[in-house]
């Protein structure tokens, strides 16, 4: 069998769906048939193709690197897009990875560019007669709802976090955070780019609410690289006298961000629209507890409250006062976090990429087989 596998994100740094397609495909190498060939691609941008693949632990010929778009003579049996990329030179099933459908619910959270990839790639895939993965039953019911997409061309399959994301020695993590960050003591974590979809203004207003006691005792600090739109706001709002002690650190490498989740005393994550929410998952598994967006005023809003369960605390994330009251239950409530930490475990254990692997796998094969 075989497989071509879009890489075109895979490279660091990666963002959320960089960290799906990586993480996906090195699940999948362990379990795949010892006949099967994964060809890779990169359909978005050209990449190190063969960097990618030395950085995986891959079987001899399990592996190979093909360039930018696949073609006839590949002779592919089943491509996966994870770009929002349709090939066009293929004649084989495609399987196409929707992540959300936040650029059509919530276009004033996104770039015209983005809004026109994602779109067009999208469309292609559906009247193309692509097999499409959501992400999140959220994103699913949305795949229903606005194309109308049948049930046997669906396919939910979560992701998770990655294995780096867990617990460390609480002595070496505040160590680690003293030394890097200046950070001593608790504080409250965001940790997202900076675009109108994270919420950050409304979770900076909400904060700066607080009484000056809590916020000294648990300043703000932002990890994420800049995005669009919002830096101005952004820094405009940051020069309020209550906000002084917010703290920004720019984006942030993998390892800094698991000592951040492990440091902190809450984690906080207000988004105005997810297709599925993976820093949720990377905080529990860090033991950060968790405050993030409920589903409503509408329950076409938002994954984040299909993916924290009952391990987050929830908040309507267009009500600046409900945000503030969360954050005030988090600092006060030494038993509410101990319970989000718990649950947020036990939350953990319905999502593995070893899980979701199998299930793409099987799907492949399923794929292939009914050609």
């Amino acid at each position: 069998m075989r497989i071509g596998y879009d890489i075109s994100k895979a490279l660091p740094p990666r963002d959320g769906i960089g960290n799906f397609t990586f993480e996906l495909l090195r699940a999948l190498l362990p379990i795949l048939p010892h006949d099967t060939e994964l060809l890779l691609y990169s359909p978005l941008q050209a990449i190190d193709g063969e960097g990618l693949i030395a950085s995986l632990e891959a079987l001899p010929g399990q592996l190979s690197w093909r360039g930018r778009t696949p073609q006839l003579c590949d002779r592919l049996d089943l491509f996966h897009s994870t770009s929002w990329c349709f090939p066009q030179l293929v004649r084989c099933p495609v399987l196409f990875t929707c992540y959300d459908l936040t650029f059509i619910t919530h276009p004033q959270c996104h770039t015209l560019d983005n809004k026109l990839h994602c779109s067009r790639g999208l469309l292609e895939a559906i009247v193309g007669g692509a097999q499409v993965l959501a992400i999140s039953e959220h994103t699913a019911d949305d795949l229903r709802r606005l194309f109308e997409l049948p049930l046997d061309r669906l396919e939910v399959i979560y992701p998770a976090a990655a294995a780096h994301f867990r617990r460390l020695d609480t002595a070496a993590v505040h160590h680690r955070l003293a030394r890097d960050f200046d950070l001593r003591g608790g504080y409250l974590l965001a940790v997202g780019t900076v675009e109108p979809r994270k919420n950050l203004l409304r979770l900076l207003q909400a904060y700066g609410a607080l009484p000056e006691a809590a916020r000294q005792r648990a300043p703000l600090v932002l990890a994420g690289g800049a995005g669009w739109q919002e830096e101005g706001p952004l820094e405009d709002l940051l020069r309020r006298p209550e906000l002084a002690g917010v703290r920004r650190l720019g984006r942030v490498d993998d390892g800094a961000l698991v000592d951040l989740y492990n440091g902190a005393t809450a984690f906080l994550y207000p988004s105005l629209a997810e297709g599925f929410g993976l820093p949720l998952l990377e905080a529990m598994a860090c033991g950060a507890p968790v405050l993030t967006s409920l589903s409503s005023p509408s329950p076409r809003l938002n994954a984040t409250a299909e993916v924290a369960g009952d391990a987050a605390l929830l908040v309507d994330p267009l009500d600046v006062g409900a945000i503030t009251a969360g954050l005030e239950r988090l600092l006060h409530d030494d038993a509410l976090r101990q319970r989000l930490r718990q649950a947020g475990e036990a939350r953990l254990k319905h999502f593995s990429w070893q899980k979701s692997a199998r299930a793409a796998g099987n799907l492949y094969h399923r794929l292939v087989s009914a050609a």
